[in-house]
C-alpha cells in the first residue's frame, strides 16, 4: 500500500532506507524532538539499524503502518510517518511523523504527509478519531497538528527526560465529525 499526494508519496519502509534511517537515529537535534529514547552516548551502527528495520517491516500491519516519504518529483526519501496503536474495535489509531532531511523542513512536506494519513485513517480505514502525542516544547509539530484541526485533549506532565529535564506531552486527538464538518481537508 502506498498513499500518493499533489507532491508526496509515502511508501512501506524497504531496506533500502537503512541508512537514511540510521542518519536520523544518529541526528540529536531529530532525536530532541521525536524519540523517547535516550540520546545515544555513541553512534547507532548501521547493522544494528538494518536488523530494526528488518523487524519493523516484518512486524507492519500488526497494529503499526509505517511510511517512508518521498518527494514525487525527484523520488527522493525526506522523512518516515507512521499510523500506530491502531485499535481496530474502538476504531482510533495514533500518528507520528518526522521530515528528517532538515532542508526539506518548512515547506509544507509534513502537513502533506499527515493529511494523507488523515484521509487514509478515517476514508479507508474507518477509523473514530486520530491521536497524537507532541513534546510540549515542539511547536512547529503543534502548529502542524492544530493547523489540521486536531485538538489538545490533555497534557502528560514531565513525560519524557530530555538534555537534563524533564518535559510535557501534548495529547491532541481528532474526531471522525471535526473532520467531516472541517469539509475533509485534502
Amino acid at each position: 500500500m502506498q498513499l500518493t499526494t499533489k507532491r508526496l508519496v509515502l511508501r512501506p519502509y524497504a531496506m533500502e532506507h537503512a541508512e537514511l534511517i540510521n542518519k536520523w537515529a544518529n541526528d540529536p537535534g531529530l532525536n530532541y524532538y521525536d524519540d523517547d529514547r535516550p540520546e545515544p552516548s555513541e553512534p547507532i551502527p548501521l547493522e544494528k539499524t538494518r536488523t530494526a528495520l528488518r523487524r519493523m517491516i516484518d512486524a507492519d500491519g500488526e497494529g503499526i503502518i509505517r511510511f517512508a516519504i518521498h518527494r514525487l518529483d525527484n523520488g527522493m526519501c525526506i522523512g518516515i510517518c507512521m499510523i500506530a496503536l491502531i485499535d481496530r474495535h474502538n476504531r482510533r489509531c495514533n500518528l507520528g511523523i518526522s521530515i528528517g532531511e532538515r532542508d526539506q523542513w518548512g515547506q509544507g512536506f509534513g502537513r502533506e504527509a499527515v493529511m494523507a494519513m488523515v484521509n487514509h485513517c478515517f476514508r479507508d480505514m474507518n477509523m473514530n478519531r486520530i491521536g497524537a502525542e507532541v513534546y510540549a516544547y515542539n511547536e512547529r509539530s503543534l502548529r502542524l497538528f492544530e493547523g489540521l484541526g486536531f485538538l489538545r485533549e490533555g497534557l502528560i506532565r514531565q513525560a519524557v527526560w530530555k538534555r537534563g529535564a524533564f518535559a510535557d506531552s501534548v495529547i491532541l486527538g481528532l474526531l471522525r465529525s471535526d473532520w467531516l464538518a472541517e469539509g475533509q481537508r485534502e
